[in-house]
């Protein structure tokens, strides 16, 4: 297929086809391994047989001079003519206003002889005859003034006129391959798979980019991570197995969690992660201090700034981070700072867990997995294989814990809320939900899980419908 040719001096695929192979992989940011040399199957864009070229990611073939064509598209048939419409109409305008301009332009300039002829006042002073030379100064400065004003206005108005008759062009409405209102052609259908299955980034990956991270509410994707800068887009099935550049399979993950995904290509990642919480070191062979020769040093962590109780209540409010048991929501954090322990219980059931003091964007993700959250669940979790190591990292799990003597009287309210009915709406435990000073309302049992899922059973319930 032959592109457009909108300039009679100018023919891309002229100009492409004296390109290597090579140089338009490097350009497109594909990988090398897709480029070969001696392939037999037709071109999924052509149809044509063509030993160079490169394969897609789902093994289609893809010819040299097909490849050369689809980089250059940015948006769908209809779109791109649209554009490109545009672009001769505003060069179009631009080249006609510069010779318009250099016709008839006037620019307005005050004579000397005025400032002359005043300056010559000081001369007739010393000499009457100098009056003469001052009064003719001023009449010709005078009527040159006037002949400028007068062209300067004439100007003024044919510009206007131009303009009025010359608008400037308006943009068009351009969409992308990925917007669903788009009217998209068998070309475009054709092309969007080739984008889809694209050996590295597609063309427009910065629009789709920007789509995923919008949708996303520019947030990482990891329920329970604090972060909200330096998001990637992460493909959730990965491109070597099948996986394709579409915004179901693409989710926003900060760099910490992008790192923790073991694909290829996010090596790189472990080399440029830096902020104030934590710095990524990528493995590397360093000397040996006291001996000659090097060792290698694996891909690890280091710490800069662990989590802290305000971060912890943050991350609470935010994720709604409650008891999966009984389903309160004020969860009671304590930092043990001389160990690094951070302990976890709720002050209703007297469950509790604790685990090591970590990075927010570990402690976080870890918490989510232990207790019930609420609210602004994320699609995706936390791989940690590349930490699985640091055994000092786990969590221990959601269990009951000794009352302390201070507390046995709250332990009986707690063992007599437990004795209640389940709930005739979801069967959870029921609890008595009494009034502050100001309510109207007397003491009832209630649904533990009101303020988790909003269930609104109760002993009224029962009672109305029995």
């Amino acid at each position: 297929m032959t592109s457009e040719t909108w300039h009679t001096e100018f023919n891309p695929q002229k100009f492409l086809s004296r390109v290597s192979l090579a140089q338009l992989i490097e350009r497109n940011e594909a990988y090398n391994e897709s480029s070969i040399t001696d392939a037999k199957s037709p071109c999924i864009f052509c149809g044509k047989v063509s030993a160079r070229g490169i394969l897609l990611n789902d093994k289609s073939f893809l010819c040299q001079q097909c490849y050369s064509e689809v980089a250059m598209i940015s948006y769908p048939e209809k779109y791109e003519a649209l554009r490109r419409q545009f672009l001769i109409a505003r060069e179009a305008r631009r080249l006609a206003w510069e010779s318009f301009r250099e016709r008839f332009e006037h620019k307005s300039e005050e004579s000397s002889l005025v400032v002359l002829g005043w300056a010559s006042l000081l001369l007739a002073l010393a000499n009457p005859a100098f009056l003469i030379l001052t009064a003719i100064l001023l009449v010709i400065g005078y009527q040159k003034n006037g002949t400028n004003k007068r062209k300067t206005e004439e100007w003024l108005s044919r510009k206007s006129a131009w303009e009025q008759s010359n608008p400037e062009p308006k943009e068009p409405e351009l969409k992308h391959f990925h917007d669903p209102s788009a009217i998209l052609s068998e070309k475009d259908r054709l092309v969007l798979k080739i984008f889809n299955h694209w050996p590295g980034y597609p063309p427009f990956w910065k629009y789709l980019r920007s789509v995923v991270i919008g949708r996303d509410s520019n947030r990482c994707q990891v329920t329970g991570c604090p972060s909200r800068l330096e998001l990637h887009v992460h493909h959730m099935r990965p491109v070597a197995g099948g996986g394709t550049h579409t915004p179901d399979n693409l989710v926003s993950l900060c760099d910490f969690h992008h790192a923790l995904e073991p694909e290829k290509g996010h090596e790189r990642i472990w080399g440029d992660i830096k902020t104030r919480y934590f710095t990524l070191v990528c493995g590397h062979e360093r000397s040996n201090r006291a001996s000659h020769g090097t060792h290698t040093v694996r891909a690890h962590l280091r710490r800069l700034q662990l989590v802290t109780l305000d971060e912890l209540r943050e991350l609470t409010k935010t994720y709604g981070f409650c008891c999966p048991s009984c389903g309160e929501t004020k969860i009671k954090f304590t930092l043990f700072a001389d160990k690094n322990i951070v302990r976890v219980e709720c002050p209703t059931c007297n469950k509790s867990t604790e685990g090591t003091q970590q990075l927010t964007e570990e402690t976080g993700p870890m918490l989510a997995e232990i207790l019930a959250v609420s609210r602004n669940n994320g699609r995706w979790k936390a791989r940690w294989d590349m930490l699985a190591e640091r055994t000092s990292a786990t969590w221990g799990v959601w269990s009951g814990q000794k009352v302390s003597k201070k507390r046995e009287t709250y332990k009986e309210k707690v063992e007599t809320s437990k004795s209640a009915p389940s709930c005739p709406k979801c069967g959870s435990p029921m609890k008595l939900v009494k009034p502050r000073p100001a309510d109207k309302w007397k003491t009832f049992w209630g649904c533990t899980q009101y303020s988790v899922t909003g269930c609104k059973g109760s002993a009224k319930y029962v009672a109305t419908n029995s």
